[in-house]
């Protein structure tokens, strides 16, 4: 019987990394957020109706959420922790400027942009290799004639053995297997291949490296 296993490309697997990444920063954006509007509502109205700096009012009761996630971070959340810290923090915002308020918001923005960008950029070469050699199952390269037949490369295997051997069985199966260099036909070692868009060391730098040396991470770029 046939098995419909799907096989998990690489490109797959690094979107759904990035996307789990991504939902541990949404959640605690979004959670500061809910809370910097309602504090800074509060700020607001506690301004108009005793005839204050409105923008001081609103500015600094955005960043009250700031100090609660700071104790929640630093596991001190206790009911007296945080009576301390409200009444703390309503008898010293008086003295503190809007300017810097203005700054720690910035500073705020900044962290969470600085946080998206490391998540699109990270390295996640090894992390793919292991949930795509794990999640596949794999033990043979199946050889296709066209790179664009690589979505068919790999045959995933099914067997009878318990759960617990099959990470030896994987490692031994690999130290076993020997692949060829798409471009040149050099026998590589499997680890090698995946890491290499299925080339040689070799080769796979020269397909990414133009003319004057640079390497780029797409081989269509322009020379």
């Amino acid at each position: 019987m046939k098995s419909n296993v799907k096989v998990k490309t690489k490109e797959d697997i690094k979107k759904d990394l990035i996307s789990k990444d991504l939902n541990e920063l949404i959640k605690p954006l979004f959670m500061f957020v809910l809370l910097s509007v309602l504090f800074g509502y509060l700020g607001y109205r506690y301004c108009i109706d005793n005839n204050l700096d409105i923008i001081h009012g609103i500015v600094f009761g955005s960043l009250f959420p700031l100090g609660l996630a700071l104790i929640n971070a630093f596991n001190y959340g206790s009911f007296i922790i945080y009576t301390i810290y409200t009444v703390a923090y309503i008898c010293l915002i008086g003295f503190v400027p809007t300017l810097i308020g203005f700054i720690i918001l910035f500073i705020i923005i900044a962290i969470f942009i600085v946080w998206f960008i490391y998540i699109e950029k990270k390295d996640r070469t090894e992390e793919i290799y292991k949930i795509y050699y794990y999640s596949n199952n794999m033990t043979t390269p199946v050889k296709t004639k066209t790179t664009e037949e690589i979505g068919e490369r790999y045959i995933p295997v099914i067997d009878d053995e318990p759960e617990e051997d099959i990470e030896k069985n994987i490692f031994d199966d690999e130290e076993k297997l020997e692949c060829e260099c798409e471009r040149c036909f050099k026998k590589i070692s499997l680890e090698e291949y995946e890491l290499n868009d299925f080339m040689c060391e070799d080769c796979y730098q020269e397909v990414h490296t133009d003319k004057n040396g640079n390497f780029h991470d797409d081989e269509y770029f322009d020379v």
